[in-house]
Protein backbone atom coordinates (compact mmCIF):
# COMPACT_ATOMS: atom_id res chain seq x y z
CA UNK A 1 0.00 0.00 0.00
CA UNK A 2 1.54 3.44 -0.68
CA UNK A 3 -0.19 6.99 0.22
CA UNK A 4 -1.09 9.29 -2.78
CA UNK A 5 -2.19 12.54 -2.37
CA UNK A 6 -5.89 11.52 -3.76
CA UNK A 7 -5.99 9.06 -1.21
CA UNK A 8 -4.65 5.51 -0.74
CA UNK A 9 -3.71 2.90 -2.90
CA UNK A 10 -3.24 -0.96 -3.30
CA UNK A 11 -1.20 -2.57 -6.03
CA UNK A 12 -1.47 -6.51 -6.66
CA UNK A 13 0.38 -8.11 -9.39
CA UNK A 14 -1.98 -10.27 -11.77
CA UNK A 15 -1.56 -14.23 -12.68
CA UNK A 16 -0.30 -13.53 -16.63
CA UNK A 17 -2.99 -16.36 -18.21
CA UNK A 18 -6.81 -15.99 -18.26
CA UNK A 19 -7.05 -19.58 -16.05
CA UNK A 20 -10.08 -19.54 -13.65
CA UNK A 21 -9.40 -18.06 -10.23
CA UNK A 22 -8.61 -20.49 -7.74
CA UNK A 23 -11.19 -21.32 -4.68
CA UNK A 24 -8.31 -20.67 -2.26
CA UNK A 25 -8.24 -16.59 -3.81
CA UNK A 26 -11.69 -16.55 -4.73
CA UNK A 27 -12.59 -16.96 -0.59
CA UNK A 28 -10.76 -13.51 0.11
CA UNK A 29 -13.92 -12.12 -1.52
CA UNK A 30 -17.02 -11.44 0.29
CA UNK A 31 -20.04 -13.57 -0.51
CA UNK A 32 -21.35 -11.11 -3.45
CA UNK A 33 -18.41 -10.34 -4.67
CA UNK A 34 -17.26 -13.87 -5.14
CA UNK A 35 -21.14 -14.66 -7.21
CA UNK A 36 -20.10 -12.20 -9.21
CA UNK A 37 -16.62 -13.06 -9.93
CA UNK A 38 -17.76 -17.23 -10.43
CA UNK A 39 -19.71 -15.67 -13.63
CA UNK A 40 -17.18 -14.39 -15.06
CA UNK A 41 -14.31 -16.04 -17.24
CA UNK A 42 -11.08 -15.29 -18.76
CA UNK A 43 -9.14 -11.94 -17.86
CA UNK A 44 -12.23 -10.32 -16.86
CA UNK A 45 -12.57 -12.62 -13.89
CA UNK A 46 -8.87 -12.68 -12.81
CA UNK A 47 -9.00 -8.62 -12.90
CA UNK A 48 -12.36 -8.09 -11.34
CA UNK A 49 -10.87 -10.51 -8.41
CA UNK A 50 -7.88 -8.64 -8.51
CA UNK A 51 -9.29 -5.59 -8.09
CA UNK A 52 -11.63 -6.39 -5.30
CA UNK A 53 -8.97 -7.65 -3.25
CA UNK A 54 -6.37 -4.39 -3.58
CA UNK A 55 -9.67 -2.69 -2.73
CA UNK A 56 -10.69 -4.45 0.10
CA UNK A 57 -7.27 -4.09 1.70
CA UNK A 58 -7.68 -0.40 1.93
CA UNK A 59 -11.41 -0.13 3.91
CA UNK A 60 -9.53 -0.98 7.11
CA UNK A 61 -6.43 1.59 6.55
CA UNK A 62 -8.92 4.34 6.43
CA UNK A 63 -11.50 2.99 9.47
CA UNK A 64 -14.21 1.81 7.78
CA UNK A 65 -16.12 -1.85 8.01
CA UNK A 66 -15.26 -3.74 4.58
CA UNK A 67 -18.60 -4.09 2.20
CA UNK A 68 -18.86 -5.79 -0.76
CA UNK A 69 -17.79 -3.43 -3.68
CA UNK A 70 -19.26 -4.70 -7.13
CA UNK A 71 -19.88 -2.23 -10.36
CA UNK A 72 -22.33 -0.11 -11.42
CA UNK A 73 -24.20 0.17 -15.06
CA UNK A 74 -21.11 2.08 -16.15
CA UNK A 75 -18.58 -0.45 -14.49
CA UNK A 76 -17.68 1.67 -11.73
CA UNK A 77 -17.24 0.70 -8.45
CA UNK A 78 -19.85 0.98 -6.12
CA UNK A 79 -18.70 1.92 -2.39
CA UNK A 80 -20.60 2.65 0.55
CA UNK A 81 -21.15 6.27 2.12
CA UNK A 82 -18.41 8.45 3.09
CA UNK A 83 -15.78 6.39 0.16
CA UNK A 84 -14.37 6.95 -3.20
CA UNK A 85 -12.56 4.74 -5.16
CA UNK A 86 -11.25 4.26 -8.26
CA UNK A 87 -9.62 0.52 -10.09
CA UNK A 88 -6.88 0.39 -13.42
CA UNK A 89 -5.86 -2.76 -14.51
CA UNK A 90 -3.28 -4.02 -17.16
CA UNK A 91 -2.55 -7.11 -17.69
CA UNK A 92 -0.13 -7.95 -15.04
CA UNK A 93 -0.97 -5.25 -11.87
CA UNK A 94 -4.03 -3.45 -10.81
CA UNK A 95 -4.59 -0.66 -8.66
CA UNK A 96 -6.97 -0.03 -6.39
CA UNK A 97 -7.31 3.94 -4.88
CA UNK A 98 -9.73 4.72 -2.13
CA UNK A 99 -10.64 8.21 -0.22
CA UNK A 100 -12.27 9.16 2.78
CA UNK A 101 -15.13 12.16 1.70
CA UNK A 102 -17.27 12.81 -1.68
CA UNK A 103 -17.20 14.00 -5.00
CA UNK A 104 -15.42 12.15 -7.75
CA UNK A 105 -11.91 9.73 -7.40
CA UNK A 106 -10.43 8.31 -10.41
CA UNK A 107 -6.81 6.57 -10.87
CA UNK A 108 -5.55 4.97 -13.97
CA UNK A 109 -2.34 3.02 -14.73
CA UNK A 110 -0.74 3.20 -18.23
CA UNK A 111 2.69 1.91 -19.98
CA UNK A 112 4.91 3.86 -22.26
CA UNK A 113 7.28 0.90 -23.34
CA UNK A 114 5.48 0.78 -26.79
CA UNK A 115 5.61 3.84 -28.99
CA UNK A 116 2.24 4.13 -30.88
CA UNK A 117 2.25 7.86 -31.45
CA UNK A 118 -0.26 7.78 -34.40
CA UNK A 119 -3.17 7.62 -31.83
CA UNK A 120 -2.11 10.87 -30.58
CA UNK A 121 -4.24 12.63 -33.06
CA UNK A 122 -7.41 10.66 -31.69
CA UNK A 123 -7.01 11.01 -27.76
CA UNK A 124 -5.60 14.74 -27.81
CA UNK A 125 -7.38 18.24 -28.37
CA UNK A 126 -5.83 20.00 -31.62
CA UNK A 127 -4.04 22.88 -28.71
CA UNK A 128 -2.58 19.70 -26.92
CA UNK A 129 -1.22 18.06 -30.54
CA UNK A 130 0.02 21.05 -30.64
CA UNK A 131 2.71 21.28 -27.74
CA UNK A 132 3.21 17.71 -27.60
CA UNK A 133 4.62 17.94 -31.12
CA UNK A 134 6.81 21.15 -30.36
CA UNK A 135 8.41 18.56 -27.91
CA UNK A 136 11.56 16.91 -28.68
CA UNK A 137 11.05 13.94 -30.96
CA UNK A 138 11.80 11.31 -27.56
CA UNK A 139 9.92 13.40 -25.64
CA UNK A 140 6.23 13.34 -27.31
CA UNK A 141 4.71 9.89 -26.47
CA UNK A 142 5.77 9.57 -22.82
CA UNK A 143 3.94 13.57 -22.95
CA UNK A 144 1.08 12.01 -24.88
CA UNK A 145 0.70 9.03 -22.16
CA UNK A 146 0.57 11.26 -19.73
CA UNK A 147 -2.25 13.22 -20.85
CA UNK A 148 -4.14 10.13 -21.89
CA UNK A 149 -3.72 8.59 -18.20
CA UNK A 150 -4.61 11.97 -16.56
CA UNK A 151 -7.81 11.83 -19.17
CA UNK A 152 -8.75 7.99 -17.98
CA UNK A 153 -8.60 9.20 -14.32
CA UNK A 154 -10.64 12.33 -14.84
CA UNK A 155 -13.53 10.60 -17.06
CA UNK A 156 -13.90 8.32 -13.91
CA UNK A 157 -13.67 10.74 -11.30
CA UNK A 158 -16.14 12.57 -13.74
CA UNK A 159 -18.48 9.55 -13.61
CA UNK A 160 -20.34 10.20 -10.29
CA UNK A 161 -21.78 13.41 -11.68
CA UNK A 162 -22.05 13.02 -15.18
CA UNK A 163 -23.06 9.53 -15.67
CA UNK A 164 -22.24 9.62 -19.10
CA UNK A 165 -19.31 8.63 -21.23
CA UNK A 166 -16.54 11.43 -22.12
CA UNK A 167 -15.12 12.13 -25.43
CA UNK A 168 -11.14 12.76 -24.96
CA UNK A 169 -12.52 16.04 -26.68
CA UNK A 170 -14.03 17.38 -23.48
CA UNK A 171 -10.82 17.88 -21.20
CA UNK A 172 -7.70 19.55 -22.36
CA UNK A 173 -4.35 18.05 -19.92
CA UNK A 174 -1.20 20.46 -19.64
CA UNK A 175 1.64 17.74 -17.47
CA UNK A 176 3.70 19.55 -15.52
CA UNK A 177 7.69 18.07 -14.25
CA UNK A 178 6.16 18.14 -10.88
CA UNK A 179 3.32 15.63 -11.78
CA UNK A 180 0.35 18.48 -10.79
CA UNK A 181 -1.72 19.15 -13.96
CA UNK A 182 -3.70 21.49 -14.93
CA UNK A 183 -6.90 20.61 -16.55
CA UNK A 184 -8.82 22.42 -18.76
CA UNK A 185 -12.51 21.42 -19.31
CA UNK A 186 -15.00 21.58 -22.33
CA UNK A 187 -17.65 20.12 -20.88
CA UNK A 188 -21.65 20.83 -21.89
CA UNK A 189 -23.14 24.81 -20.83
CA UNK A 190 -24.49 22.48 -17.84
CA UNK A 191 -22.07 20.70 -17.45
CA UNK A 192 -19.71 23.01 -15.26
CA UNK A 193 -18.49 24.18 -12.15
CA UNK A 194 -16.15 21.71 -11.27
CA UNK A 195 -13.12 21.97 -9.42
CA UNK A 196 -10.26 19.16 -10.31
CA UNK A 197 -6.89 18.41 -8.70
CA UNK A 198 -4.85 16.19 -11.25
CA UNK A 199 -1.26 13.87 -10.53
CA UNK A 200 0.77 11.92 -11.93
CA UNK A 201 4.00 9.58 -10.82
CA UNK A 202 5.99 7.68 -12.37
CA UNK A 203 6.38 3.84 -11.41
CA UNK A 204 9.22 2.94 -13.19
CA UNK A 205 8.16 2.88 -17.14
CA UNK A 206 4.51 3.56 -16.54
CA UNK A 207 2.65 6.59 -15.30
CA UNK A 208 0.44 6.41 -12.41
CA UNK A 209 -2.43 9.20 -12.18
CA UNK A 210 -5.03 9.96 -9.93
CA UNK A 211 -7.72 13.06 -9.81
CA UNK A 212 -10.15 14.41 -7.71
CA UNK A 213 -12.96 16.22 -8.79
CA UNK A 214 -15.37 18.27 -6.44
CA UNK A 215 -18.48 21.07 -7.69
Amino acid sequence: MRALPHGIAAALHLPPTPDPVAPAILERLLPEERRHAESLGGFRQVQFVGGRIAMGMLFHELGFRRVPVLSDEHGAPRLGSGLVGSISHKQDLVVALMARGGGGLGVDLEETDRDRMSIAPRVLRPEELEAVMALPAERRWCDTVVRFSVKEAIYKALHPFLKRYIGFGEVAVWPSPEGLDRVEPFLGPEEGGYQFEARHVWVGSRVLSSVRVRR
